[in-house]
Formats: structure tokens, sequence, C-alpha cells
């Protein structure tokens, strides 16, 4: 069940986005405890990203909400690339339950925890998604081939001779008159 295009790119540049500021996050994260770096800079932009990054989550929440009945339902049905769909549905899952455990949870013994499998998950989006769409293209490619093809009607033109009689017959007994008479 291939996406219409302007809803794919919506999808793909919202889960871009979140990918690049998470992983971007990590680094200015990293950077702010660096005694050599700009530390005041990278909180700065620390901060900017995770906001970013939960504007974006936001969105994604949206986007995988119309993805229900538009795509997931529909393949569903179809029976088509199943396993790669259940790992997708699955790790978004995980991923929007982690990150309401960061947000919402203040246990400090918890939260490290949380973080790591979170990063982890969402390191993994790219790779989950990339399958999932390499699955699905090659089983409709496979599916489209196994279909028997079905030639295209041929157009005659419209005849009075009954299909059940062969047009020689017909002729033979048909008295040819001439104009003149």
């Amino acid at each position: 069940m291939r996406l219409k295009s302007a809803f794919r790119v919506a999808l793909y540049g919202i889960f871009a986005l979140l990918f690049v500021s998470g992983v971007v996050w990590l680094l200015a994260d990293k950077m702010k405890y660096d005694a050599e770096a700009d530390t005041e800079m990278w909180q700065q932009a620390a901060s900017f990203l995770l906001t970013l990054h939960g504007g974006a989550a936001m969105v994604t929440l949206m986007l995988l909400g119309a993805l229900g009945p538009m795509h997931i339902q529909r393949a569903w049905r179809a029976r088509t690339n199943r396993t790669t769909g259940i790992a997708s549905i699955t790790l978004y899952g995980l991923l929007i339950a982690t990150a309401f455990g960061l947000y919402y949870l203040g246990s400090e013994a918890v939260r490290p925890w949380i973080s790591y499998v979170h990063i982890a998950f969402g390191l993994a989006v790219p790779a989950v998604i990339v399958v999932h769409v390499m699955v699905g293209r090659a089983s409709t490619a496979t599916k489209k081939a196994q279909m028997p093809r079905v030639a295209a009607p041929v157009r005659t033109a419209a005849t009075l001779v009954p299909a059940d009689e062969p047009a020689e017959a017909i002729l033979a007994n048909v008295q040819l008159s001439s104009p003149r008479g």
C-alpha cells in the first residue's frame, strides 16, 4: 500500500527532522560538559534541539494516527508486509513510551536507562523504515509478476455473422443478385 506522495514526503520529512534533531542533540548534550568548549552555547543548542525534537514528535504522533486508516488497516487486510509493519509499529510505540517516561517520570534511577533505550530505538528508525519500504516494494513487484497478464480485448468490427456459424457457410448460401436485376 504505497502512500500518497504528499503524505509520504511529510512523513519522511518529519522522521528526518526527528532523527537529525536527536543525533545533533546527543552531540550538543555531550559538548555542554566539555571544559574546552563554549558550554553556554552548547547548553542553548541542546535546549533548542530538545524543543525542536519534542515539537516534531507531536507532529509525528498526528501523522502516525493518520497512517492507521490510510495505510496500516488497508495493508493488514491485504496481508502485505506484515512482519516489517509490525516491527515498525512496535518500534514507534516503544519510542512513544520511552519519550513519555523521559518527560514525565521523575525517577533519577530509571531516567538514564530510559534515555539509553530511547536513543537506541531512535537510531534504529531509519533502518526499520528503509527495510519496511524495500520489503513492501519487493512484495508488490512479486505480486505484479505473479498476476496473470490479461490481454487487452481485441476489438473487431460489428458483423451480422453469428459467432457460432462460420462466415464461409453463410456466404455459400447467399445468392448474390446483380443490381440490374
